[in-house]
């Protein structure tokens, strides 16, 4: 049986956007900064919840956990919290619920953070813990903080709302300190199409 070239290119696309849908679980390095970023009177929506792990301990931090998870068979028997709610549902499609106070997206290979994030400022978040942008470590995204439009970038570490991340090319004198430890919030980056 012969396979077209343009048949094998669609059917490797569709894995590598199916990468998120896989689960992933972590260990402490990433679960412990992800928790100690939690609030006692926060909501918490636990974006892709995996087997529970985290969505249960962020539950004895947090005043209530909704945890998301489309992948059944990767959550087990409980019995749970009782200030935690199980949704079975994909997450794209699922309207979020008011009231939430920060998303928790722990998922490396995530290829819609935009869409998480834009998601979660609609219904009134305020912050985004996750590994997705930089695909290491734990990040806190301060939904509420002004972003620097990327062609007012003078040089140094940026991470985009788009869920991009890179270093702004600039003069030697533009390079500080500040700008090679922390990282810009930008919007419009050359990943979402900007263009000198």
């Amino acid at each position: 049986m012969h396979v077209s070239a343009q048949s094998q290119i669609t059917n490797h696309q569709s894995q590598i956007a199916s990468w998120e849908s896989h689960w992933a679980p972590y260990d402490d390095s990433i679960y412990g900064p992800a928790l100690e970023a939690l609030r006692a009177e926060d909501v918490v929506l636990d974006i892709g919840a995996g087997d529970l792990r985290f969505a249960v301990t962020a539950a004895a931090r947090a005043r209530r956990v909704i945890a998301i998870e489309q992948q059944t068979g990767l959550i087990g028997a409980g019995p749970w919290p009782t200030n935690l709610e199980i949704v079975i549902a994909d997450a794209l499609a699922w309207p979020f619920p008011t009231g939430v106070t920060v998303g928790v997206l722990l998922m490396r290979h995530c290829t819609h953070f935009r869409d998480y994030a834009r998601r979660l400022r609609a219904i009134g978040a305020t912050r985004l813990i996750t590994n997705a942008r930089w695909g290491m470590g734990v990040e806190v995204v301060d939904l509420l903080a002004a972003r620097v439009d990327f062609g007012r970038l003078t040089a140094g570490w940026y991470a985009c709302d788009c869920g991009a991340v890179g270093f702004a090319a600039g003069t030697p004198d533009a390079i500080t300190q500040e700008s090679l430890e922390r990282a810009a919030a930008v919007a419009r980056c050359p990943a979402c199409g900007w263009r000198p």
